[in-house]
């Protein structure tokens, strides 16, 4: 049940000029992930009433890219602060009797648990937001502090006097405000400062209660892609962590990149290079060598995926092995003990349990059942310049080297293709199918044809 006492509004406006992109810098990924997805994550953990993301810059691509989470949207039309931005949504809490939690879209790293501890340490506090100490300020506003700890202001850096700067307690840009002290609040912002905006730290002005967090890599703003890589490397560090003490082994964690909507069950080795993305489900005891991609797929218990292997969006039954060099492109299942070998392609496929294709194939838009095995050069014909046909094999399949289907087509169970073999009609069940041309030999073919060869080269008839 959502809590009716609390909104969220996350800043997400901002062009990132730094960033040197014409994308929405809270679009960019942060660990495989686009940074403002990380912020939702946490704010609809809070289930509030309403979650209202602030946007701007790039606005249709922000909508278009969250038009299935469940928030409301407030367009900033001019970027003049952050205190502009949330006089934008001033509509969204103008009846609201409740707390707005104010939020950044570019800061990804924020935990949910520091937030709850935040809004209950600040249930009684009219305004309150989240500050905390750094190795390097530059570039925040810093915290001025009375003798007896109390808030005397939020000073921007382009306002700070030299002394000012040396101050390493800095605002993060996180408050949680009565929605009606924040309306008044507003009210009395000003854009009397060095970059003529208006900040959201003067609605501290009047008073606020400090929150002084403990971890400073959470708070990590991402204003250009050296930060972007910093976030990453914190996030993919912290997901190896949790895996490891759950029971996976990673070879290397530095050269190991794991999304954090995968799931891995205990007793997977991972080798470096790897990059495990989107909702990818591993089973235990399954192994994953160097070199390979995993996208949106599921690879169940006690398989083996060789070196430099791509995965996209498929499924790999229990005790089967793909690769090294293998590409299973989207809606390939493979059902279990299966070998996909060097050099296989697939796409749409179904491959029954325990077949098999070693090496050097290409099964796109196919039916394939149950112990069959295709030899290697085997192609499914499956695009006649217009449409995608599909080709059907039966069980106990057995098809020779260098085999094109042409679809349509259906192979009977238990045929045999013969190598070489063009199939064009469908293959009735026990048959053998061939469509070979005769064998010839020439004696003394070689001889002849290079006399011939030398004579003309030397201008002789």
């Amino acid at each position: 049940m959502a809590n009716r006492n609390l909104k969220v509004i996350i800043l997400a406006a901002g062009k990132g000029t730094r960033m040197k992109s014409e994308l929405p810098k809270v679009l960019f990924q942060v660990a495989g992930k686009p940074m403002v997805d990380y912020v939702i994550d946490t704010a609809e953990s809070l289930d509030p009433e309403e979650i209202v993301v602030i946007i701007g810059s790039g606005a249709e691509l922000l909508r278009n890219h969250l038009k299935n989470r469940n928030v409301s949207f407030v367009v900033q039309a001019e970027q003049l602060g952050t205190g502009h931005a949330v006089m934008q949504a001033e509509e969204c809490f103008s009846d609201f009797d409740g707390k707005i939690l104010i939020l950044c879209g570019d800061m990804p790293l924020v935990k949910k648990d520091t937030i709850e501890k935040f809004i209950a340490k600040s249930t009684d506090q009219k305004v309150s937001f989240i500050s905390v100490k750094v190795k390097d300020p530059k570039g925040y506003g810093r915290v001025l502090r009375s003798a007896n700890g109390s808030l005397i202001s939020i000073k921007e850096e382009k306002d700070a006097s030299e002394t000012e700067k040396k101050l390493d307690e800095i605002n993060t840009g996180i408050y949680l405000v009565d929605a009606k002290i924040l309306k008044e609040r507003l009210k009395d912002i000003s854009n009397e400062n060095a970059q003529k905006e208006y900040y959201l730290t003067d609605i501290v002005k009047k008073g606020a209660e400090i929150y002084l967090a403990d971890d400073e890599t959470e708070f990590i703003g991402i204003n250009d892609r050296k930060a972007l890589s910093e976030a990453s490397k914190n996030i993919y560090k912290e997901i190896n962590n949790s895996l490891m003490l759950n029971g996976v082994t990673i070879i290397d964690p530095s050269f190991t990149y794991i999304g954090g909507d995968v799931k891995i069950a205990k007793d997977v080795t991972i080798y470096p290079n790897t990059y495990i993305s989107g909702k990818t489900v591993i089973g235990s005891d399954t192994i994953i060598y160097p070199g390979c991609r995993i996208i949106d797929s599921i690879i169940e218990e006690d398989c083996e995926i060789k070196d430099n292997s791509l995965i996209e969006n498929s499924f790999v039954g229990a005790r089967s092995s793909v690769g090294p060099m293998a590409h299973l492109r989207p809606e390939s299942r493979l059902m279990g003990e299966n070998k996909i070998g060097n050099f296989v392609e697939t796409k749409k496929i179904t491959f029954g349990i325990g077949s098999k294709a070693s090496h050097l194939t290409y099964l796109g838009d196919a039916e394939i059942g149950s112990n069959v095995n295709v030899g290697c050069g085997t192609i499914t014909c499956n695009y006649d310049g217009i449409s995608k046909h599909k080709t059907v094999i039966g069980d106990d399949v057995f098809v020779g080297s260098d085999v094109q289907f042409v679809a349509p087509i259906k192979i009977g169970n238990g045929a045999l293709i013969a190598a070489g073999s063009t199939i064009t009609k469908d293959v009735p069940e026990d048959s053998l199918a061939i469509t070979r041309a005769d064998q010839k030999n020439i004696e003394g073919f070689v001889k002849k044809w290079k006399e011939k060869k030398l004579k003309s080269k030397n201008g002789e008839k």
